[in-house]
């Protein structure tokens, strides 16, 4: 069992709110010919470009799904496990929870066509290249292929080290000068894999230990080189200030360019600066209790935060609020963010609460009528027999047993471990169920 690395789990939480924030913040959505379209606010205000320099953190998941791949490729060797196995198995963490997002959209669109409200039904309604509600989904198919390559870039990486970040950074740089040559984005295709292979890729120096090494005034020098480089390249005739590059699209985005990468050493090197301190302050149980929490439920935030903002939105609009749409940010669509944002928050809060259920109900939790249906009893303690619906997390095959207020043991040989825990508390089942919860989200695969 591999510790879990508070940092890393703290920057995949930090940069998930900072995305959720701002997409709330800056999605400025309208209807046009009953169409839902949406624009981010710095394309209708260009001076709000710096905007883009301080939110735009994809990088950062990136760089912690360098990591995670790694660690997990790692754990998976030492378990004599395919390369078939690992790739499954990283696989499942995405897909899953995708095909549930898409499948309830397909749900809801097939139920109000058959309640004979087709011509209202959502699908028909959203346009193409929409931040809302499908935009997210631009990330987990680019990180996809990251992770089916990556056990091509973890072997490259042992071999040439920072040779391959490099090469792949002037990949980028040739694509940028091919499509401003021959005035066309078709090059920068390449872009959507390469940008975003880059700060993949330091996350295994990350994970090896050389960037964990550096000194803070090394991750200080980092952080302004990136800086810098970005402010150079800006402001050559090529770039735009802003990171949303609106002369090309591929795929229905904004091409990816060199200042991207640029954009994703200065934030490494920054957020490796505040390393210490915010190791310093998850060091309280509690503290990363939360954090662990957090990112238990980064897949499901990232997928629904849009759908929530579109609930809100078009509530608002069929309730007459005026700072429901707009094509330019007046004061009064400024001033409506606020009351968007929590009401965001909270739809998106009753989604969360709405999936727990779900999928406790449908792979590891209540059963619908309180039956557990996996764990069978025998004497002295019970056993999981297999994966399914049970009552608290853990492996197939691993025994357990509660004592008097809150005494709990369990054994789980698929990981490796006893845990024995000698609390003495009235509310027993509800600390058995938060430990074995907090132990099994600190396992890293």
């Amino acid at each position: 069992m591999t510790e879990r690395d508070r940092f890393i789990d703290a920057v995949r939480v930090a940069a998930l709110a900072a995305v959720v924030f701002l997409h709330w913040l800056s999605v400025m959505p309208t209807v046009t010919d009953g169409t839902f379209t949406d624009q981010i606010v710095v394309t209708a205000v260009p001076q709000l470009w710096p905007l883009t320099w301080l939110g735009d953190v994809m990088a950062l998941f990136f760089f912690a799904g360098g990591y995670a791949n790694w660690v997990s490729m790692k754990s998976s060797r030492e378990r004599g496990e395919s390369t078939g196995a690992y790739l499954a198995r990283r696989y499942r963490r995405l897909v899953l929870p995708t095909l549930g997002f898409l499948g309830a959209w397909l749900v809801v669109e097939l139920l109000m066509w058959l309640a004979g409200l087709g011509p209202w039904a959502p699908l028909r309604h959203v346009a193409l290249g929409n931040t809302t509600p499908f935009g997210p989904l631009w990330f987990l198919g680019v990180y996809l292929l990251v992770v089916t390559l990556s056990p091509l870039t973890v072997a490259a990486h042992r071999r040439w080290g920072l040779a391959v970040p490099v090469v792949m950074t002037l990949g980028v740089a040739a694509a940028d000068a091919a499509a401003v040559l021959l005035d066309s984005g078709a090059p920068l295709l390449l872009n959507v894999l390469l940008v975003w292979m880059v700060p993949h890729q330091l996350g295994y120096f990350y994970a090896d230990g050389r960037l964990r090494r550096l000194s803070l005034t090394a991750c200080a020098g980092l952080a302004v080189a990136g800086l810098l480089a970005l402010v150079l390249l800006t402001s050559l005739p090529f770039y735009p200030r802003s990171l949303f590059d609106q002369r090309w699209k591929v795929l229905t985005m904004d091409a990816p360019t060199l200042p991207l990468v640029a954009e994703a050493v200065w934030f490494i090197g920054f957020a490796l600066l505040l390393r210490p301190l915010v190791e310093g302050i998850l060091a309280d149980p509690r503290r990363w209790s939360l954090v662990s929490r957090a990112n238990s439920l980064a897949m499901p935030v990232y997928l629904w935060h849009m759908t929530a903002y579109l609930v809100v939105v078009v509530t608002l609009g069929a309730l007459g609020i005026r700072f429901a749409y707009a094509t330019e940010p007046s004061a009064l669509w400024w001033l409506g963010r606020p009351v968007v944002m929590v009401l965001s928050g909270a739809v998106l809060a009753l989604t969360l609460v709405a999936l727990d259920r779900v999928q406790r109900v449908a792979r590891g939790g209540v059963a619908p009528f309180g039956f557990v249906l996996v764990v069978a009893w025998t004497l002295g303690f019970a056993v999981r027999q297999e994966k399914g619906i049970a009552p608290i997390a853990g492996s197939a095959g691993d025994f357990f047993w509660p004592g008097a207020f809150a005494t709990y043991w369990w054994a789980d040989p698929k990981e490796e471990m006893i845990v024995v825990s000698m609390m003495q508390s009235p509310l027993g089942r509800h600390y058995s169920h938060l430990l074995r919860g907090l132990v099994v989200q600190a396992i890293a695969e």
